[in-house]
């Protein structure tokens, strides 16, 4: 980052509500997005957008019971945009330099939201997580590692099992924070902003830290210095070490970009030298069941950097800060380190032996149905279709129906993925009589037949069903389902028609 980036960083606090849990196949429904300087200091005013809802999908009306968000809403808001208009908004706020983009969870669903709904719009997926001071920063992970590391950082709620409550909500409340509307995106882009705060104001240090471990390039630099780290298992928060974990990175998985193989420091190292091809087919992923039949997993820890994990050098805070969270103090840690370190030539057979597992393991896509929209991790395309991308996004929706025919790209996916995209957004405009029978079969695989794992009417209205046996006495609810269930008969008598 240069020095320039950084003195003009500013934070983009951001949120989706969606129709559905599925990030990759369900749209969004409203956009919110709060921007500050690195001193939490707000610039300009909050940002609130709706995206239109396109005749190829079918929401989810759990979605909507948890949001208040219905197809019927979108069809009255005033300020509601053509999902391409939204998703250019988007991409121009988190496009400008320095901008690091923040949210709750967002590595495991809001980014996904954002780079497919990017990829849908012909637009850049990846643009505006790096370059000219740009990146990204998921805070759930980091009230993990703070739990983990500095409990006494926060107030933690908790769940009626008894366990912490890491909700946004929860904290918000249990700290003091205002968070009015819980499950509108303004308002938990501004709950994330004030959390974070407050633990920039007790924890300075750990903030600016953990900004800088999340960036990719220092992640890797971390890894490859092939020493003892402490490691936040995000899945086992709730055990004893909190889930801080004492590992050793092996090699990067030879199958999976950016997925470090790490060794768990609490299993002696010597039973590396015995793993066979079949140990790593039945005991790499054991599932609970397994687990409880008393098969014990390999203690291989698989650290995916893309995910922002929190990692930090050597495991002396095991002997100054973690007495009663280990089993064992840092001299047992790093004796087994120094084995591994004795033992390196025994790392090859076992990327020989990961190579071996991945290649078995990739023949279950073989026979995948993807759909274009959804393409976007199952294919590389060359930057001259990029290029040509961008261009067509330029173009008014008179110039794409024009263009279309003869825009030459490398991949025929593409071709279909930039007409659904006009179709989607402008059909009256872009749509010929041919182009037009294409989306409309297209459109009847997907919500009838279920094409690529699209939800169907049947799905549509089942779910419906149900949730109204189950809120028979809420008539809040029932108003929500009932509009939700008006969206999909009107989509279903044009089917019909």
């Amino acid at each position: 980052m240069t020095q320039q980036a950084e003195n003009n960083t500013t934070y983009l606090w951001f949120d989706y509500e969606t129709f559905g849990a599925n990030a990759i196949k369900d749209r969004p429904a409203q956009f919110g997005a709060v921007r500050t300087d690195a001193s939490f200091n707000v610039l300009g005013r909050p940002i609130i957008l709706y995206s239109q809802l396109a005749d190829d999908y079918l929401p989810s009306a759990g979605a909507s019971l948890i949001t208040g968000i219905t197809p019927m809403t979108l069809l009255e808001e005033e300020n509601v945009m053509t999902e391409s208009d939204f998703a250019e908004s988007i991409y121009q706020q988190m496009i400008k330099p320095g901008t690091i983009s923040i949210g709750f969870n967002s590595i495991s669903f809001d980014d996904t939201v954002t780079r497919f709904l990017f990829w849908r719009n012909l637009i850049p997926p990846y643009t505006r997580e790096k370059g000219e001071g740009r990146g990204r920063f998921d805070l759930f992970p980091f009230i993990k590692a703070l739990y983990a590391f500095y409990p006494d950082t926060l107030n933690w709620p908790k769940r009626e099992d008894g366990f912490v409550s890491m909700k946004l909500e929860n904290l918000s409340k249990a700290n003091g924070l205002s968070h009015e509307h819980a499950h509108d995106a303004s308002s938990d882009a501004y709950a994330t902003m004030l959390l974070a705060k407050l633990i920039c104001q007790k924890k300075p240090k750990i903030w600016e830290y953990a900004l800088t471990i999340s960036r990719a390039e220092n992640l890797v630099k971390l890894m490859s210095e092939q020493a003892p780290l402490l490691y936040v298992d995000p899945f086992r928060t709730h055990e004893r070490s909190r889930g801080l974990r004492p590992v050793f990175p092996l090699m990067e998985s030879p199958s999976i970009k950016g997925t470090w193989v790490c060794w768990d420091l609490n299993a002696d190292p010597s039973a590396m030298m015995t793993i066979s091809a079949e140990d790593m087919k039945t005991r790499l992923f054991v599932k609970v069941e397994d687990r409880e039949k008393g098969v014990e997993p390999l203690p291989f820890v698989m650290i995916n950097l893309k995910k922002q994990p929190f990692l930090v050098r050597g495991i002396g805070w095991v002997d100054k800060n973690g007495k009663g969270l280990f089993e064992h103090d840092a001299a047992y840690f790093l004796a087994n380190a120094q084995k591994i370190r004795e033992m390196k030539d025994r790392i090859p057979a076992l990327n020989s032996l990961f190579a071996e597992l991945a290649e078995k393991d990739s023949q279950r896509f073989d026979n995948q149905v993807v759909i274009p929209e959804e393409h976007l991790y199952f294919n590389n395309f060359p930057f001259s279709d990029r290029d040509k991308m961008t261009n067509f996004r330029k173009l008014s929706p008179m110039e794409m129906a024009e263009r279309l025919p003869t825009i030459g790209y490398t991949k025929d996916e593409l071709t279909r993925l930039t007409l659904y995209f006009m179709a989607r957004n402008w059909p009256e405009e872009t749509l010929e009589p041919d182009t037009e029978a294409q989306w409309r079969k297209y459109k009847m695989q997907k919500l009838v037949n279920g094409y690529g794992g699209s939800r169907t009417f049947e799905e549509f209205f089942s779910e419906i069903d149900e949730l109204e046996k189950q809120y028979a006495d809420d008539e809040a609810k029932l108003q929500i389902l009932e509009e939700v269930r008006e969206y999909g008969e009107n989509l279903l008598a044009d089917y019909q028609g």
